[in-house]
């Protein structure tokens, strides 16, 4: 099996977000010269073959332990039924790519991703790397003292648990139905994602605190430099038109760089460190046109290869709180003051929503925890479970 990685990510795409998640993970191949079209011919969309969810499910006993960890155990009942949910959502997404897009997505196909590793073993693998995580954030916790609390328990039983997702009134099998037409999984195997989900935040709580309160100053700013964080604001003069793309007139663009200039000079004549935080402030209020500043206001807390090449290299050539000349990107002008490393940054993300600096560095910490886990409490598995060819049960 691949390595186990885990995380709040990891924990939580995995139904909840699949069709999101294939996107990234499954690349899409080159799309053909599809056949012109003519008033008496619609194509039709490639056919789409499941599996035999029946037969493989035949292979063991339902009672034999599939996957076996710390002593702890998921039966191939289970499995088979998580891998079944898991399938259906891959050939959920097949029929949305042939529908859509007309290309023949099948179990014995490659993912594209240059591995040669085909649907069908990506099935295999993400069914067992789920549970596995699953299984070691359990035992993690319990070595770790964590448990659920009553009310979280409550809330994780089947009856509760329709009337929370389907309402007030709701049964056991109103449940069930909509699982099945949802996600797939059966109410077992939504109650052991749910309470997997609560452990891992029970777990972190314990760590970190709710929001990584546990974290001090210290140990976030050591992480952020050991992970190579630069921290800069900076005031943008765009030399772009931002809704075409094209650039500006030369007239405008020398007035914005003489601007640029002009700003550069003011804030390097200030030597008081509260008087310059304090006009670049104002200065940025008055001029920057970058539409980042109201979701950064603070500035830009980043990794190497996030911004432009010739911002991230200003901003390492910089000291904190020094000033640069006006300089030029793709986007127009900039005037860059480097900042120091702060426990309360807003971090950038190139893909999902800002996060704390607190909340990165409790996250990254919990995920390194369970990984070091895991290396040392490595799952075993049903014989031959790992080596299973599921294409011999494409229907």
């Amino acid at each position: 099996m691949k390595k186990f990685i885990i995380g709040i990510v990891c924990v939580l795409l995995v139904f909840g977000a699949f069709t999101a998640w294939n996107q990234s993970k499954l690349q899409t191949p080159a799309l053909a010269s599809a056949p012109a079209e003519t008033p008496d011919a619609t194509p039709e969309p490639p056919e789409i073959h499941g599996l035999d969810y029946e037969a493989i499910r035949a292979l063991y006993p339902a009672d034999t332990a599939a996957i076996t960890l710390e002593g702890e155990s998921i039966d191939w009942g289970f499995y088979a039924d998580f891998l079944r949910a898991t399938g259906l959502q891959f050939e959920d997404y097949f029929r949305q790519m042939a529908s859509y897009y007309g290309i023949a997505a099948s179990w014995d196909g490659s993912v594209g991703d240059g591995s040669g590793m085909t649907y069908a073993q990506s099935l295999l693998n993400e069914t067992s790397e789920t549970l596995a995580s699953f299984m070691a954030i359990h035992a993690f916790a319990k070595e770790q003292g964590v448990e659920l609390d009553e009310e979280t328990l409550a809330k994780l039983e089947p009856e509760q648990m329709a009337i929370d997702y389907c309402g007030e009134g709701a049964t056991v099998e109103d449940l069930a139905k909509e699982l099945e037409e949802g996600s797939h999984l059966t109410v077992d195997g939504m109650r052991y994602y749910s309470e997997s989900v609560a452990v891992y935040s029970a777990l972190y709580e314990k760590l970190y605190g709710a929001e990584g309160e546990k974290l001090t100053d210290e140990e976030i700013i050591a992480a952020l430099e050991e992970d190579g964080y630069l921290s800069a604001a900076h005031i943008l003069f765009m030399t772009i038109d931002p809704m075409t793309g094209k650039e500006l007139d030369e007239a405008t663009v020398a007035a914005k760089l003489a601007t640029a200039t002009a700003l550069a000079e003011e804030l390097r004549g200030i030597e008081d460190q509260e008087a310059l935080l304090k006009r670049f402030a104002e200065l940025k209020e008055q001029y920057c046109e970058d539409t980042g500043k109201q979701t950064y206001p603070d500035g830009y807390t980043f990794t190497p290869g996030t911004m432009v090449a010739e911002f991230e290299s200003a901003v390492k050539a910089l000291g904190e709180y020094e000033i640069s000349d006006p300089i030029k990107t793709s986007y127009g002008y900039h005037v860059i003051m480097r900042l120091p490393l702060r426990s309360d940054s807003t971090l950038m993300s190139g893909q999902s929503s800002p996060v704390s600096a607190r909340q990165s560095v409790a996250q990254n910490g919990i995920t390194k925890m369970l990984d070091e886990y895991y290396k040392a409490h490595p799952g075993t598995y049903a014989e031959g479970l790992e080596e299973l060819d599921l294409t011999k049960y494409i229907q």
